[in-house]
């Protein structure tokens, strides 16, 4: 892996100017490097070889991860902690930018960003092809495959902004919930795992809330859905969504 690892770095440091790197000398710092550099980089043609190259290092580093299966976990609407890039399931929803081209931060800690880093340039090209380039409006929705996730698809719903939290973003919350549900359901993905919206403190609760009362309005009425997982990282997020399940 250390020798893609290395190709990947000289090429896209080679692509265009960057300040003088020099190659780090672990693999760890090394591939966070690429990803950085990956991370930053437009969303423009990119040579078959090098997107190949790309996604056998994805692919051997699935091999080594610990792969949640969503049918393992029990309950028809249940929540998880864990990393959303490691379920095995039909979509996972990404809260994504208005071009749905993903985060460009270097080595930020995001849901999108991490959708994006582990799934591959691919899904930057082809969610740049759909968008056009162009500015999607808040809660509307899009369907790709997961590439070199584990799940299927990935449904990316335009998040709102939730720095300040009015009854207007709590109904951009439910519609990135209802739309996203109404996409998998179009396409017959009948297991979806939903991620929390990182918020302030304050806003944990109601936020959590919003997304499972939103979800359990919708399971009422319909029975097409085998499985939706709530997703949260940290035993803080787990707690508050266990309290309301």
């Amino acid at each position: 892996m250390e020798t893609l690892v290395n190709e990947l770095i000289i090429y896209f440091l080679n692509e265009k100017e960057h300040p003088i790197i020099d190659m780090p000398s672990s693999y760890i710092n090394k591939r966070e490097l690429l990803r950085g550099l990956i991370n930053v980089r437009p969303a423009t043609y990119l040579d078959e070889e090098i997107i190949k190259k790309e996604d056998t290092l994805l692919q051997l580093e699935l091999k080594e991860k610990n792969i949640k299966d969503i049918n393992e976990i029990p309950g028809r609407l249940s929540v998880w902690k864990g990393n959303i890039t490691e379920i095995k399931t039909g979509a996972i929803v990404n809260y994504a930018t208005p071009k749905l081209t993903g985060c460009f931060k270097p080595n930020h800690n995001c849901i999108d960003n991490n959708i994006h880093s582990n799934a591959g340039i691919q899904l930057r090209l082809k969610c740049k092809e759909i968008s056009r380039d162009k500015e999607i409006e808040v809660s509307k929705v899009a369907l790709t495959k997961g590439y070199n996730l584990p799940c299927d698809y990935i449904i990316h719903t335009v998040k709102p902004n939730v720095d300040d939290i009015d009854e207007t973003v709590i109904e951009q919350i439910k519609y990135c919930i209802i739309n996203s549900l109404d996409l998998a359901k179009k396409n017959n993905i009948d297991t979806i795992c939903i991620p929390n919206l990182t918020v302030k403190t304050e806003d944990k609760d109601l936020v959590a809330k919003t997304i499972l009362d939103t979800v359990k309005n919708y399971l009422k009425d319909d029975d097409f859905f085998k499985k939706i997982v709530i997703n949260v990282l940290t035993l803080d997020s787990y707690n508050i969504y266990s309290k309301y399940i």
